[in-house]
Formats: structure tokens, sequence, C-alpha cells
């Protein structure tokens, strides 16, 4: 009974608590970008030009701006770069801040990117334009298993990031896709059931890592170290409902 009597209370402090902290990143967003500047200060992709447009939400801009969005994903991005693929694939492009980054970190490199979303279509492209690397970003709506066919006819080897909100199920098919044997992949797995299936489709032809959600470091960036501890923290919180996973699938035949 003492449980069913405080349970409505927490819940009113909670959406309370979240509306304050939205109503505060919104603040800093508006406001921060003026000091800053609109270029991503720390990462793999530092350098880049972000656009203020989003397609949903805030687009976590703030911390694509301070560099640590899904920085988790440092580590095995420089071991993608390392092993030089001649193609990028994004699915799940948002507004392009992976694949403009990674055109602009492999510049021999033509970049297919792929959205459900127009409008985050739009930002993309335009994205790409102003970090010039337009005609390296070839940007479509949703990507399908004949998309992906096509592109994985090229014989070098590949590279697929992918974050489609669980139609990775349905995208990484070996059976339908025979060309995913040959390509590098890491998408974000959406609920461990994905996570397992995947595993075990690309278990003959890959090997694969795990990697968790990480910390991130508010205080990378030294520009904002004046602010208080709890505006640092949420700048780089990207509210995520939960603890999320991320797969690394290498391919194990070598690029031609």
């Amino acid at each position: 009974m003492l449980l069913f009597n405080i349970a409505p209370r927490k819940m009113g402090a909670s959406r309370l608590h979240r509306a304050a902290a939205r109503a505060r990143r919104e603040e800093l967003t508006s406001r921060l970008p003026a000091l800053l500047g609109n270029r991503v200060l720390a990462g793999p992709f530092a350098g880049m030009a972000l656009l203020e447009n989003t397609s949903w939400r805030d687009g976590d801009f703030m911390p694509k701006l301070i560099g640590s969005y899904e920085s988790n994903l440092r580590e095995v991005l420089a071991q993608a770069i390392e092993r030089s693929p001649a193609t990028v694939i994004n699915v799940g492009c948002a507004e392009g801040y992976c694949a403009v980054g990674l055109a602009r970190l492999l510049p021999n490199v033509t970049v297919y990117a792929f959205d459900i979303a127009a409008e985050a279509c739009a930002i993309c492209t335009r994205a790409a334009e102003g970090n010039g690397v337009a005609e390296r970003v070839v940007v479509g709506g949703r990507c399908t298993t004949e998309h992906l066919s096509r592109i994985l006819e090229f014989p070098e080897r590949i590279l697929l990031v992918m974050d489609c909100e669980g139609a990775e199920r349905e995208l990484l098919d070996p059976a339908k896709v025979p060309g995913l044997a040959k390509c590098d992949i890491i998408v974000e797995t959406h609920g461990s059931d994905i996570t397992s299936d995947l595993e075990a489709r690309f278990c003959p032809s890959h090997d694969f890592n795990q990697i968790a959600q990480g910390g991130r470091d508010p205080n990378e960036v030294p520009e904002l170290r004046k602010l208080d501890e709890s505006d640092r923290w949420l700048l780089v919180d990207e509210g995520r409902p939960e603890s999320m996973m991320w797969l690394a699938l290498w391919a194990r035949t070598p690029s031609q």
C-alpha cells in the first residue's frame, strides 16, 4: 500500500525533473554555439561543421558539437578506417554526423547515406555541401536489401554503419544479401534478441565484438569547464531509454 501511494508522487517528480532538464538543455543549446562555434570540438570528427537544423528532437546537437556523441565507438571507427574501406554505407544517417564525418576522414571514399526521414536526407545533403564533400556523399531515402546488394557488388572492402531502430534484423541478412559476408559492419542493435540473432548469422564469416554504451567525458572540451557540473553532464546526455549495445563485425574475407 505504501508503494502504491508513493509511486504517483515519484512519477510526477520524475516528469518535472525531465521537463526542467529539457528546458535547461534547450537554453544551453541555443546559447553555447555562439561561444563555441559550429565545428565539432573533439573526437574523430573534430573540425566538421554542423548545421543547427535537426530532424528529430534536438538532434543531440550539443553532444555532437562537443564530440562526445557515441564516444564508445571511437576505437572501432578507428579500426574500421585502418582497414581502408573503398566505400561506406550509412543506414540511418539522420543529419549526416557519421556519413559526412567519415567522408571527411576518408577522402577517396564514396559514402552512401540512407534515412527514412525526408528532412534528415535534406539536412544531410546540406551538411555534405557545407563540409565540401557533397560530390562523395550520395543521399537516399529508405534502404532496402536490394540497395545493399547493388552497392555490395563492388569488389573492394566496404564499411557499413547502421542505426535504424530495429530494421537491422531485416537488412543484415546474409541469406538475402550475400555480399554482407565481405563487409565490415558497425551496428547499433535494438534488443538483446537482435544482438544474438546477428551474431549467429555472421559467425561463419565475421569476427565480432560487442560494444556497450560507455561513459562520456564532459570535461574533455576545456571551453566547457567553466559551466556548472550539472550543465556539463546535461550537455553530453544522449537521452537513451536504456543502456544500448553495438556490434562490430569484421569480415574475414580479404579485400580484393
